[in-house]
């Protein structure tokens, strides 16, 4: 009896149980009975255009444009939506008519999306960012750019509505843009043809040559520090030689300039950097037709920008500059020649003897590679300054067929008297007068003896000058004396 209370026991709580598990399962099918999600149809609009009035936010890096998602009613739960940009179909909507003409597609990468988008519940719209590089606007500018953003693959039942999965942004760029704000690269100098000559700022001299600057100028506000490559370019030489744009012109050889490096940096927060090459003087003095022989035809050089690290090259401004290095110029000992004035029975400053031209060895002297007296006076010359004159006047220890050169500029054609200031203690010795590489007397002219190298005196004779620029030599025929300068008087 009591077997059978205990089994009658467990039926009824069994029955109970089961009961009770119908019970939970009905009301949770009830509970998702009424949750159930009702899908959304999400939409682009077919085209958006950015100009002015426009909603963005353009920086010095990027333009951010938001691009609205909207659906067909309320979202009831979060889901995903899948994004795309593409920009490989905007030629054949440009060729097909349904974009202008000129329109040019972004460059892979540059008008950025994330790859998502999560779209919460309860909403019946939603943005997402394009990102656009704002290089890649610039390098449009001013054109119209364009590029294709896809949505797609809605998740948890929710679907892309047809035929309004993307949408073509197109970038006015000229309405975004002053031209003056554009970062820009360019050469920064007046005009593509540069004479060093005629603007100090582009060159200074070293020991042994010419260091030219060519600035290299960022358009726009400066941010961070970026590169720009920099290459000579000889056939762009050649080609405007043989269409007349260079005129007086020789294309001088790389093997004869050193580029300081091929690649300029544009400092962080700065604008302006420098293309830097050095020219030695020798070489370049040594294109003259001959030894202190004024040069005609000017070698020139050319350099091109290109491939900067950020921005742009120049579109509408200077990216090869034309560099036209005159001997004549680069010659003379203070940067001009010395001035001979014009007017009869006027004495012009004397050129002193250690202000010889530049240009070395066999252009602007010849000495006989013996450096006496003042062993630093304009190393690595070896033309020998007498240390004994403070400051630096006369050149002394003198040898046979030994010369020096100076450039001048004759104010007026006329004959002048030259002045040759000699000192020597010996008897029979010569000099010669070359002007423009021309002997000027038929036969050595004679030196006076003065007892004393110290006591210089004129030695006179007369020359026959025109007007302009001209290379002067003295040369020593029979030497034994020191020489201070020389004054030129115009006396007809």
């Amino acid at each position: 009896m009591k077997k059978i209370f205990i089994n009658l026991q467990l039926g009824l709580l069994g029955l109970v149980i089961v009961m009770g598990s119908s019970c939970k399962s009905e009301k949770v099918a009830d509970a998702i009975k009424t949750q159930s999600f009702a899908p959304a149809t999400a939409s682009v609009t077919a085209k958006m255009e950015i100009g002015t009035g426009s909603t963005y936010t353009l920086d010095g890096a990027a333009l951010t444009v938001p691009v609205a998602i909207t659906f067909s009613s309320a979202t009831t739960t979060t889901f995903t939506i899948d994004l795309k940009s593409n920009v490989d179909t905007i030629a054949s909507l440009v060729s097909s008519g349904a974009l202008p003409k000129g329109t040019i597609a972004f460059a892979n990468g540059s008008a950025a999306v994330a790859p998502q988008v999560n779209v919460p519940a309860g909403v019946k719209s939603i943005n997402f960012n394009v990102i656009i590089s704002r290089s890649s606007l610039e390098l449009g500018y001013p054109g119209d750019m364009a590029a294709v953003l896809q949505i797609s693959n809605a998740t948890k039942g929710n679907k892309i509505t047809a035929g309004s999965s993307n949408t073509v942004l197109i970038v006015h760029t000229k309405q975004l843009f002053d031209a003056n704000t554009i970062h820009d690269i360019a050469i920064g100098t007046p005009s593509n043809i540069v004479t060093p000559s005629a603007n100090g700022a582009y060159f200074g001299k070293t020991s042994t040559g010419i260091e030219v600057k060519i600035p290299i100028v960022l358009q726009g506000d400066p941010g961070s520090a970026f590169t720009v490559n920099v290459a000579s370019s000889p056939d762009s030489v050649t080609k405007y030689i043989n269409n007349g744009t260079l005129t007086n012109s020789v294309l001088y050889p790389d093997s004869k300039i050193s580029l300081s490096t091929p690649q300029v940096k544009i400092l962080e927060n700065t604008n302006t950097a420098y293309l830097t090459f050095t020219v030695p003087l020798n070489t370049l003095l040594a294109v003259q037709p001959a030894p202190a022989v004024p040069t005609v035809i000017i070698p020139t050089v050319a350099f091109t920008i290109s491939n900067p690290s950020r921005y742009q090259i120049t579109k509408t401004k200077i990216k090869t500059v034309f560099v036209k290095l005159d001997p004549n110029y680069f010659r003379p000992y203070f940067g001009k020649p010395f001035e001979i004035n014009g007017t009869i029975g006027t004495a012009s400053p004397i050129f002193y003897a250690v202000n010889y031209d530049f240009g070395g060895e066999g252009v602007a002297y010849h000495d006989d590679n013996h450096k006496d007296g003042d062993t630093n006076w304009r190393v690595p010359d070896d033309v020998d300054a007498n240390g004994d004159y403070t400051p630096r006047t006369v050149v002394g220890w003198t040898s046979d067929g030994e010369w020096l050169t100076y450039s001048i500029n004759v104010e007026q054609t006329g004959d002048y008297q030259a002045d040759t200031y000699l000192g020597s203690g010996a008897d029979n010795t010569t000099y010669s007068i070359y002007v423009d590489g021309v002997l000027q007397n038929p036969s050595p002219l004679p030196v006076q003896n003065t007892s004393d190298y110290r006591n210089q005196k004129a030695n006179s004779t007369t020359l026959h000058l025109t007007a302009g620029y001209h290379i002067y030599k003295v040369f020593w025929n029979h030497a034994q004396y020191d020489y201070r300068g020389t004054i030129l008087t115009r006396i007809k």
